[in-house]
């Protein structure tokens, strides 16, 4: 018995990489206003938004 000759993966179009994960960040953000808009809704949440850099302070403490 041998194997059937594999099929060829056919080409992307170039860009179509770059396109997806453009489409993700748009997503990310649509779903990222989503949540604050329903954490304003949430009774005693009155808390100010904390800043992208702030969020990001919080995971460069790690030790090495």
């Amino acid at each position: 018995m041998t194997k059937p000759p594999a099929k060829a993966i056919p080409a992307q179009e170039p860009g179509a990489f770059e396109a997806g994960m453009a489409a993700e960040a748009i997503g990310l953000d649509i779903l990222l206003a989503e949540m604050r808009a329903l954490a304003a809704l949430i009774p005693g949440h009155e808390i100010a938004p904390r800043s992208d850099s702030e969020i990001e302070a919080d995971f460069d403490n790690m030790p090495v």
